[in-house]
C-alpha cells in the first residue's frame, strides 16, 4: 500500500467528531516587580506566580512569553573643536538614519542569566551566557516554520554571511564571508566587523532585523500618517527617531542623534528548559531575569591633507558594561548609519578635540534620552520615538477545563528539566588545552561549546569579543572558528576512540534527537542551519553525554574536554555548558513538587 492510499484510507475512518476539551484560554499579564517608572535600575527583572496560583487554572508555563521595554540611544558626549590651520573648517555635523542600531540576533541577548523557582523548588539557577544557551536551543531544535512564525517576534533572523542570491552572475562567488578579504572586514579599529561591511558579506540578518526594529515614526511614514504616532505605539511597533545633517557647527554636547524604542519577546521556552512541564494548576514562585546593558564611546579622528570620510571618521571604540556580559547591538556607521563631524584641513594638528558618541543600550522604558524635536535643537528630529512599555510583563495562558479533563489532568506527572554549568576557557593561539568543567555532576546529558577569536583585526580590547558592537558574536561563534584534536571525557573516560576534528555531520547526529521521530521524518526534522551557515560562523559544538548504565543514574561524574587552538595568530575563548538532567515529580492539581535521582 503506498503512503497516500494509507493516508486516504486513515482520513475516511477517522472519528471526525471535535470534543470540546477546554472552555476558555485566557491570559495572564504579570508585571514585574523591579521597575521604577520605567526604571531597572538593579539589572533585573523579577515575576511572582503568585498570580496563577489563585485563580486555580491550568497554566501552560512552557507557552508563555516575556516582553520588556529596551531603549538604545546615541548622544554627544564630547564635542569636536578646531585649533584652526590653512582651510580648517568643519564640512558637516554629527547626525544619524534610520539604521543606526541594529539589534543581535534574537530578543534572548539581552538576557544573560534566568532563575526560575516552582514551589520553592529550583528548576534553573542561576547561570551566565544564557543568551548562548538560549540561540543553541533555537538553532538545534526550531523548525522552518517555527522561524516563520516566531522570527519577527522574537527579533531571530540568523547572520547569514553565506552570499548575496541577488548579485549579478560576476559577484555570486565572491560575496560573502567564504571570498571576502581578511583586511577588509576585520581591521584594528573595529575587529570583525559584520555590520558594516554589507557590500562584501551580504549579512542577510542584519537586513532583516533592520527591517523588524527600526521603523520611523514620521507622520509622512504609512503607519505615521494612517495610525497617527500614538496609535503605532499602541499597536506595539517598534519606534526609531534620528536627527539630520542641518549644520557646519558641531553637534553640541547633550545632543541625542538617535534613539529607538522596542518591546522585546521572548519565550519562556527558549530560556528555560520546561518543554516536558505539564499543565498545572495552584503554581507558585518566582522568575528572575539578569539582563545585558552596555555603552559604547565612538570616537573619530582625522586624516590630514583630505576631508574625512565615513570609514576614516571612526578612530577608536571602547565598550563599558552597564550589567551583564554581553553586548546586545550592533552599530552601523555606514549609510544610514551614524556619522560623525567631517572637517577639511591642511595639517595634522587642526583637530584640537574630537567628537565622542556614546551609544547606550539598556532595559529601559523611561521617556529620558529621546531624539527631541526638530523645533527644539534645530537637529531635524520629529520627537515622535517612544517607548511601548513602562514596565516588563510576564504573559501566561491558562486553560479551563471541563468536568471530565479536569479530573483526567489531576494526576502525579513525572518529568525531567536541564540544568547547566558554564565555564569559559581560554586558549592562547596554537596552543593546546585541558579543561576539566565540572569535577563532578549527576545525569550530565550533554555539553555545548561555542567558540570565538579574540582580538580580531589587532584590537587588544577584544580578549571578550561578546562585547564588541561590530561583531555578531555570542550570536553566532567566531568566523571558521573550529576546535582541532577535540576530545571529551566522561568520569575520565573519553567519549571518542581517539581526537576528532568535528564536523556538520557530527552536529546533525548529535542534534538528531531534538526532532519529532528521532529527526530522521524530512517534514518533522528541526534545526536551522545549513552546512555553510554552520561552517562559517555557527559551529555550535553538541555532544552527546546521555548515554550510560541504568546504575549510573544519579552518580556524580567529572566532565573534561580537551583540544587544540588551530589559528598561530589569534587566542580562542570558549563557551563551555554542561547540561545535566534534574527530575521532578508533581502532583498536577495542587503543583506540590519534588525532586528524585
Amino acid at each position: 500500500m503506498s503512503d497516500g492510499d494509507e493516508f486516504i484510507f486513515e482520513s475516511s475512518i477517522k472519528d471526525n467528531e471535535k470534543h470540546n476539551i477546554f472552555n476558555e484560554k485566557r491570559y495572564n499579564f504579570i508585571v514585574d516587580q523591579t521597575s521604577n517608572q520605567g526604571a531597572f535600575s538593579s539589572g533585573q527583572m523579577q515575576w511572582s506566580l503568585k498570580t496563577m496560583s489563585s485563580q486555580q487554572q491550568w497554566t501552560s508555563l512552557k507557552e508563555a512569553v516575556i516582553e520588556f521595554p529596551i531603549k538604545i540611544y546615541a548622544k554627544i558626549t564630547q564635542a569636536a573643536s578646531l585649533n584652526g590651520g590653512t582651510g580648517s573648517a568643519f564640512t558637516h555635523s554629527s547626525y544619524a538614519g534610520p539604521d543606526s542600531i541594529v539589534l543581535k540576533n534574537g530578543f534572548h541577548q539581552w538576557i544573560n542569566s534566568a532563575q526560575l523557582i516552582v514551589n520553592g523548588q529550583t528548576i534553573q539557577s542561576t547561570q551566565p551566557y544564557e543568551n548562548v544557551a538560549a540561540s543553541y536551543r533555537i538553532l538545534s531544535s526550531w523548525s522552518k516554520d517555527t522561524l516563520q512564525k516566531w522570527g519577527t517576534t522574537t527579533c531571530v533572523a540568523l547572520d547569514d554571511m553565506t552570499g548575496n542570491s541577488t548579485g549579478t552572475t560576476a559577484t555570486l562567488d565572491t560575496v560573502g564571508l567564504s571570498n571576502a578579504t581578511y583586511s577588509t572586514v576585520a581591521n584594528n579599529i573595529r575587529g570583525f566587523d559584520a555590520i558594516n561591511n554589507q557590500a562584501t558579506l551580504a549579512n542577510r540578518g542584519v537586513i532583516e532585523r533592520c527591517k523588524i526594529n527600526n521603523s520611523h515614526a514620521a507622520t509622512t511614514t504609512v503607519a505615521g500618517n494612517i495610525l497617527g504616532n500614538a496609535a503605532v505605539i499602541n499597536a506595539g511597533i517598534s519606534n526609531c527617531d534620528y536627527t539630520t545633517d542641518t549644520t557646519t557647527t558641531p553637534t553640541p554636547v547633550g545632543a541625542v542623534i538617535f534613539s529607538t524604542c522596542a518591546m522585546a519577546t521572548v519565550r519562556v521556552r527558549d530560556i528555560f528548559d520546561i518543554d516536558e512541564i505539564p499543565l498545572v494548576k495552584n503554581i507558585d514562585g518566582y522568575l528572575y531575569i539578569n539582563f545585558n546593558a552596555f555603552s559604547v564611546n565612538l570616537t573619530n579622528g582625522y586624516q590630514a591633507g583630505a576631508a574625512n570620510n565615513l570609514s576614516g571618521a571612526l578612530a577608536s571604540f571602547t565598550t563599558t558594561s552597564l550589567n551583564g556580559l554581553s553586548c546586545p547591538f550592533m552599530i552601523n556607521t555606514g549609510t544610514n548609519g551614524i556619522n560623525m563631524d567631517i572637517m577639511n584641513a591642511n595639517n595634522s594638528n587642526a583637530l584640537a578635540t574630537p567628537t565622542i558618541i556614546t551609544v547606550v543600550g539598556n532595559v529601559d522604558g523611561t521617556s529620558t534620552n529621546l531624539v527631541l524635536p526638530n523645533a527644539s535643537n534645530s537637529l531635524g528630529g520629529t520627537g515622535l520615538c517612544t517607548p511601548l512599555l513602562t514596565q516588563a510583563r510576564l504573559v501566561t495562558p491558562f486553560y479551563v477545563a471541563n468536568p471530565r479533563v479536569d479530573a483526567a489532568l489531576s494526576k502525579t506527572q513525572e518529568f525531567s528539566t536541564y540544568e547547566k554549568i558554564v565555564n569559559p576557557i581560554i586558549v592562547s593561539a596554537g596552543q593546546p588545552v585541558n579543561y576539566t568543567i565540572t569535577v563532578g555532576v549527576p545525569n550530565p546529558r550533554k555539553l555545548i561549546l561555542l567558540p570565538m577569536w579574540q582580538n580580531l583585526g589587532g584590537v587588544s580590547s577584544l580578549g571578550s569579543p561578546e562585547q564588541s558592537p561590530f561583531d555578531t558574536v555570542p550570536a553566532t561563534s567566531g568566523p571558521f572558528a573550529y576546535l582541532n584534536q577535540l576530545q571529551v571525557y566522561i568520569a575520565n573516560k573519553p567519549v571518542f576512540q581517539y581526537p576528532i576534528n568535528y564536523d556538520f555531520e557530527m552536529w546533525n547526529s548529535e542534534i538528531s534527537s531534538l526532532g519529532a521521530n528521532g529527526n530522521v521524518v524530512d517534514e518533522l526534522t528541526s534545526g536551522l542551519l545549513s552546512q555553510q551557515l554552520w561552517q562559517q560562523n555557527h559551529r555550535y559544538y553538541c555532544i552527546d553525554l546521555e548515554r550510560r548504565l541504568e546504575s549510573e543514574d544519579g552518580a556524580p561524574k567529572s566532565v573534561q574536554v580537551s583540544f587544540v587552538n588551530p589559528s598561530s595568530s589569534f587566542g580562542l575563548k570558549v563557551i563551555a555548558m554542561v547540561f545535566y538532567e534534574k527530575k521532578w515529580r508533581m502532583v498536577t492539581d495542587v503543583c506540590q513538587l519534588s525532586s528524585f535521582a
